[in-house]
């Protein structure tokens, strides 16, 4: 653990119950007369934007709705919805919904009065300054994007994912709103609340980690182990949607302080090629690299292993064997699957995905222990069941 730290947070972060009522009024404030309003098709069918939506109209904010964010957005995607967003004379955008609608929130805030496309940014374009202000409302409690400099945006013809990564990105107002997570579907529950744990234990175990990352990180694996299940299962439970909301934007935080590694890395092909949802495809590597990176950091895994309830005096399994028993078990209380077959890859698939992910050096190369071609070909062959 480094004795020394370099974070860039959010401007504002405003979190509450209900929060999000002040949404209007906040803005106004700041002197704003027209929003651009960011969200997917789930979103606002959920009723979620239109309250926000009428909270600004009755701030006597103009509105300019775009509804048609994809879940998993390719480049292309987001250069459609910037011409949209230059079509309008509006001078903030509010960004509603998981962590594709917020990476593409943030992205406007530095594409929107240039010439570049993100693909651009990509290759190497410096980032152009932040000029349009940004808010976001998470309605997920996993990704974080609240809290990163990143924007994660998949490249079909390159069958990978990318980032942009710069903290210029970084939101001017963030909302955390726990009563918008009461009605989130069990599914997005669960695969979303692991990818917060994918986070928070990526970069507990970060090459990059300190003594700021160290301490949120922790506090989110507790988080998640006390409220996750409770909050997949009773989700009008407002105390476990709290914990989870909270646990998210810590680990979402511990992303621009240390930085994920392996496990993304192994997931972002399967999301670009087999577009199986991020969470889903993290959670179910989860156990598998783990089972690589724990054992080498014992007094970390011990830490992990305390979270989830281990009690040295009484638990005959080493700490690392504990944790992975409780991954695969949290899985399965979940439902969340762990097989590629269900998502229709055969094993001639794997070739290509252990060349894009052993190519991700930005993750690979944080990942507390080096992983070779064939350790992370033996790790997709499990999930694919060919050691079985």
């Amino acid at each position: 653990m480094k004795q020394q730290f370099d974070i860039s947070f959010p401007k504002r972060v405003i979190f509450r119950s209900h929060g999000t009522k002040t949404v209007g009024t906040i803005l106004q404030g700041y002197g704003f007369k027209h929003t651009v309003v960011l969200t997917d098709a789930g979103i606002k069918q959920s009723g979620i934007c239109d309250s926000i939506v009428q909270n600004l109209k009755e701030a006597h904010l103009e509105v300019t709705l775009i509804d048609s964010l994809p879940r998993e957005p390719a480049n292309t995607d987001v250069d459609r919805i910037m011409q949209s967003i230059k079509a309008t004379s509006c001078d903030n955008i509010v960004a509603v919904g998981g962590g594709s609608v917020l990476d593409i929130g943030k992205l406007s805030a530095v594409l929107t009065h240039t010439p570049f496309s993100v693909l651009d940014l990509i290759d190497g374009t410096p980032v152009p300054k932040h000029s349009l202000f940004t808010t976001l409302i998470p309605t997920t409690s996993g990704t974080g994007a609240e809290a990163t400099k990143n924007a994660i945006i998949a490249i079909p013809e390159r069958k990978t994912k990318s980032a942009v990564v710069d903290e210029k990105l970084l939101p001017d107002l963030v909302f955390l709103d726990p009563q918008l997570t009461i009605n989130m579907p069990f599914g997005i529950t669960t695969t979303t609340g692991m990818d917060a744990l994918c986070h928070a234990m990526e970069c507990y175990l970060s090459q990059k980690a300190n003594m700021m990352s160290d301490m949120l990180a922790i506090e989110a694996i507790q988080l998640i182990a006390k409220s996750l299940r409770t909050a997949a299962l009773n989700g009008t439970d407002i105390e476990s949607r709290t914990d989870m909301l909270l646990a998210s934007y810590f680990a979402g935080t511990c992303i621009t302080l240390s930085g994920t590694n392996a496990v993304h890395a192994l997931s972002y092909p399967l999301g670009t090629v087999f577009h199986i949802p991020h969470g889903q495809s993290n959670a179910m590597l989860l156990p598998f690299v783990m089972e690589k990176n724990l054992p080498s950091m014992p007094q970390k895994c011990l830490h992990i292993a305390k979270a989830f309830g281990y009690d040295k005096a009484v638990e005959v399994l080493s700490p690392s064997e504990y944790v992975i028993r409780e991954l695969h078990q949290l899985l399965k209380d979940l439902e969340i699957s762990t097989s590629l077959t269900s998502f229709g890859i055969k094993k001639t698939d794997i070739i290509d995905f252990v060349e894009t992910a052993y190519n991700n050096r930005r993750l690979m190369d944080n990942n507390p222990v080096d992983l070779s071609k064939g350790e992370i070909e033996a790790i997709y062959l499990k999930l694919l069941g060919a050691d079985q």
